[in-house]
């Protein structure tokens, strides 16, 4: 059996389906198991990076969250000095689920990119060995069944009634607390949480963000989705879905007679499309050309952004506590 001494835990998960979960039960058994530590969320290049430093610094357990896969993590991956996890949800839910979180349209979405980048980071992730695959449904339903499929992973044995108290830690109920909390302390520093930049804060140790949970159940899009929004996810999603076992149901049928005003709609929908795809491509080149991608997009005239993964949350007040605890140990 392998032990978690040493290895890197890489949680890849896919974005709004329990990859935070993930994050927080491999940390605590890291922690816990391993003598290691958590590393947080690490944009493209970040990984490599550390990497890097390993030959001066030494290596010990590491917990890295990162949507994005990199060639240094498939390398670590095959050499067997790192475990991966990785989950996956329904695409479509998992679409409205980001227009949520981040404030965004259905079409801002697309344009953006994001369901190229989701089934790229499929592809990366389900690619590689040594990655525990779980799925978001199974993980709501059998949170004690995830954590031991987890530990066992990472070659760790638990004790009686140990799977039950990380579980329970790190329960719906427990990180609702967490994210009420976050967000309680952001508004009493008069962080205006109406501001679309202020969407990705997160706290510093579980990753969680102050609107993380979400009310709305599995399947909701069937409510929120209008039948153009159905039809280019299953355009887009459909093979996916299908080899996964999600359900089909609702896929628009082919060979309807379209309006004038439904013809409007679907150009526009495969204008959206090309967008999406041209700014997952350049935002792909930007990984590994990055000079070039910033030309092209001024070219373009495309917004020049970094990336938009976890903003940590520095709390003045618990920093203020640390600072005195610190300074009267000394």
């Amino acid at each position: 059996m392998v032990s978690v001494v040493g290895l890197d835990v890489l949680c890849g998960g896919m974005y709004r389906a329990c990859s935070t979960w993930q994050y927080e039960v491999a940390a605590h058994l890291v922690e816990e198991h391993g003598n290691g530590r958590r590393l947080g969320y690490l944009a493209s290049g970040e990984y490599t990076a550390h990497l890097r430093g390993d030959a001066k610094a030494g290596r010990g357990s590491r917990v890295i969250k990162a949507h994005e896969g990199e060639p240094s993590m498939a390398r670590e991956l095959i050499a067997g000095r790192a475990r991966a996890l990785y989950v996956h949800r329904d695409i479509r839910d998992v679409v409205f689920s980001l227009m949520h979180k981040r404030g965004k349209t259905f079409e801002q979405i697309l344009r953006q990119g994001m369901i190229h980048q989701i089934l790229a980071n499929d592809r990366f992730w389900m690619a590689q060995p040594n990655v525990l695959e779980q799925r978001y449904d199974d993980l709501i339903a059998e949170p004690r069944l995830g954590v031991m499929e987890l530990a066992n992973h990472l070659g760790l044995e638990l004790a009686a009634g140990e799977v039950e108290r990380i579980a329970d830690l790190y329960s719906q109920e427990s990180n609702r607390a967490r994210t009420e909390a976050l967000k309680k302390r952001l508004e009493q520093a008069g962080v205006d949480l109406e501001n679309a930049g202020n969407t990705q804060i997160c706290d510093p140790s579980s990753l969680l963000h102050w609107n993380h949970m979400r009310q709305k159940s599995a399947g909701s899009w069937r409510t929120m989705a209008t039948p153009q929004q159905i039809a280019i996810l299953h355009r887009l999603c459909g093979r996916w879905l299908m080899k996964r076992g999600y359900s089909m149901d609702g896929v628009p049928r082919r060979g309807r007679s379209v309006s004038l005003s439904g013809l409007r709609v679907a150009i526009r929908g495969e204008v959206d499309i090309l967008v999406g795809r041209l700014n997952f491509l350049v935002r792909a080149l930007s990984v590994r050309f990055p000079k070039t991608a910033q030309a092209v997009k001024r070219m373009l005239g495309m917004p020049i952004e970094s990336s938009a993964g976890a903003t940590v949350w520095a709390d003045p007040v618990a920093d203020k506590k640390r600072a005195n605890t610190s300074g009267e140990a000394a």
